[in-house]
C-alpha cells in the first residue's frame, strides 16, 4: 500500500532560546527543520516521522541538559515511557546504540504547545498540512489547519471547513447572478470573492499548489538565498499585509493560474511536467506584486 504524501508548514518560527535541548532533539527528528535568524522553522515535505530513531547517549544527554524543565509534559513522557524502560547501560556499545522513540501518545504538536506555554513572545503557532496520494487522484487530496496556543490545539480539516462553508452558503439569500469582482486596472482584487462560486476540487488543489510555492520562495528569501526581484517584492508585501491577506490573494489568483495552465497543458504533459512541482513555482515566480495583489507583467 502506497502511503500518502504529507507536507506540513508552520508559522511563526520558534525562538531558539525558548526550545529546550530535548525539544530540539525531538522536533528536528520528527520534522525537517531550518534554523533562521528569527528562530526554528518547522516543516516537512514527506510527513512527520514516528517513531524517531536516535542514539541512546544523545537522548540521555538532551534529557539531562533539559533538567530545568523536568516537570514539562515532554520531559515526563520521555522519562516514564522511554528512559525508564532502557537497560542500565554502562559501556560504550550500549551508549551508542540506536533506540526507537514512539511518539504516538505524545505527538510533536504537544511538544510545540509546551514551548508556547513557556514562551514570553510566542503566542501561537499555526500549522498548514496538505496530504495527497502519489497517484494524484483528485479524491486523494486533503488539507488541514491547526492553531496551537497555550490553551489548546485547535484543528480543522479541509472537509470540516468546506462543510462550514456549505452551511453558510445555504443560509445566504439566492441571487440570479453573482456580483462581478471590481475592476482594479488589471490587479487581481480581493473584493467580490465571497460571491464567486465555491471552490471545486480542482481549484482547491490549484490554491494549495500556489500557496506551497509561495511558502517555498518566501523561505528561500528569508534564508538569504538568491531569489528573483518578484519574490523579494512578494515577501515585502507579505510582511506588510500579513498572512491572511496573502491567503486571500491566492484565492484571487486561482482563476488566472488555471487559465494559463489550460493553455500550456498539452506542452506540459508532453514534457512530463506537473502542475504542483513545475507550473505553480514558475507561475508564482512570474507574478508582480502591489499592495492590492498580484498581476502579470503588462496587465496593469
Amino acid at each position: 500500500m502506497t502511503t500518502l504524501e504529507t507536507r506540513i508548514y508552520t508559522y511563526p518560527p520558534i525562538p531558539l532560546a525558548d526550545i529546550s535541548p530535548l525539544e530540539m532533539l525531538i522536533l528536528t527528528n520528527v520534522l525537517e527543520c531550518s534554523e533562521t535568524d528569527t528562530g526554528l522553522v518547522l516543516f516537512t515535505d514527506f510527513g512527520p516521522t514516528n517513531p524517531i530513531r536516535v542514539a541512546r547517549s544523545e537522548l540521555i544527554d538532551a534529557f539531562r541538559a533539559s533538567a530545568q524543565f523536568a516537570k514539562e509534559p515532554v520531559n515526563v513522557f520521555i522519562a516514564s515511557r522511554v528512559l525508564a524502560l532502557l537497560p542500565a547501560g554502562g559501556n560504550a556499545v550500549e551508549e551508542d546504540a540506536m533506540i526507537d522513540v514512539d511518539l504516538g501518545e505524545f505527538p510533536w504538536q504537544f511538544v510545540v504547545q509546551g514551548i508556547v506555554v513557556r514562551s514570553a513572545d510566542l503566542g501561537e503557532v499555526t500549522v498548514i498540512q496538505w496530504t495527497n496520494h502519489p497517484s494524484q487522484r483528485p479524491e486523494s487530496y486533503g488539507a488541514g489547519v491547526s492553531l496551537i496556543t497555550a490553551r489548546a490545539i485547535h484543528h480543522a480539516s479541509s472537509e470540516d471547513i468546506l462543510a462550514r462553508f456549505r452551511l453558510r452558503d445555504q443560509a445566504l439569500p439566492s441571487a440570479a447572478s453573482p456580483a462581478a469582482p471590481s475592476d482594479t486596472g488589471g490587479t487581481l482584487s480581493l473584493s467580490g470573492i465571497a460571491t464567486i462560486d465555491p471552490f471545486t476540487v480542482k481549484e482547491l488543489e490549484a490554491a494549495l499548489c500556489i500557496w506551497e510555492a509561495m511558502l517555498y520562495f518566501r523561505g528561500l528569501h528569508q534564508d538569504g538565498r538568491p531569489v528573483p526581484d518578484t519574490i523579494v517584492r512578494m515577501s515585502e508585501i507579505w510582511d506588510a499585509v500579513g498572512w491572511r491577506a496573502m491567503r486571500l490573494h491566492v484565492r484571487a489568483l486561482v482563476p488566472l493560474a488555471l487559465d494559463v495552465y489550460d493553455g500550456l497543458f498539452e506542452d506540459f504533459e508532453e514534457e512530463g511536467f506537473t502542475f504542483d512541482f513545475d507550473f505553480a513555482p514558475a507561475f508564482v515566480e512570474a507574478l508582480h506584486w502591489s499592495d492590492e495583489g498580484a498581476y502579470r507583467e503588462g496587465e496593469r
